[in-house]
């Protein structure tokens, strides 16, 4: 992921990003130990701060491999932490990179991903260079889709996941999409 230094200079209205740091563990762990948040990701529910830290051990070492982009969400006028905006290499396309955001309980119903979603679009195509861009949401989520869909994201299949309760929806943003947008 080249460039990664321009991160300090993709805002918007309302945010900024930066690098996930170790000193973001609280903030990341009362995401991931909130059923409400959970129930829309594909992850467990973190029970212990353990498992944050090796969640940050494992963002470290895909960001040194240049897999894993994990981008904390701050509010620009406070440095108040939203959430987290991960971008990753996809599992099933090395010429694709997907997106997981997770924000705090408190910031839903704000608007917040339907802002940074292009910001983060553009990011992705012009600093990461990627040529594939996705989303993929549990069914259940909606409002994400709805936000994916909002942003030029086209729905691109459904399918089922072992032992995930629900279809998860591939969403997908192509280069030629975003340069004809």
């Amino acid at each position: 992921m080249k460039n990664i230094n321009l991160i300090k200079e993709v805002t918007t209205n309302r945010c900024k990003f930066r690098l996930v740091e170790e000193t973001d563990i609280d903030d990341i762990y009362e995401i991931l130990s909130n059923p409400s948040v959970i129930t829309n990701l594909n992850m467990n529910i973190h029970k212990t701060k353990e498992d944050t830290k090796n969640l940050l051990k494992d963002y470290k070492t895909e960001f040194e491999k240049g897999t894993k982009l994990p981008l904390v969400i701050l509010e620009k006028d406070t440095n108040a932490f939203i959430g987290v905006f991960l971008i990753k290499l996809d599992l099933y396309n090395d010429n694709a990179y997907e997106i997981t955001v997770y924000l705090k309980e408190k910031f839903w119903g704000k608007g917040i991903y339907s802002e940074i979603l292009p910001s983060m679009i553009r990011f992705a195509f012009e600093v990461v260079q990627t040529e594939n861009f996705r989303g993929y949401v549990m069914e259940k989520n909606i409002v994400s889709a709805k936000g994916l869909e909002k942003s030029g994201f086209i729905l691109e299949k459904i399918f089922e996941v072992p032992n995930i309760e629900g279809d998860i929806r591939s969403y997908l943003i192509t280069r030629n999409m975003y340069e004809n947008q």
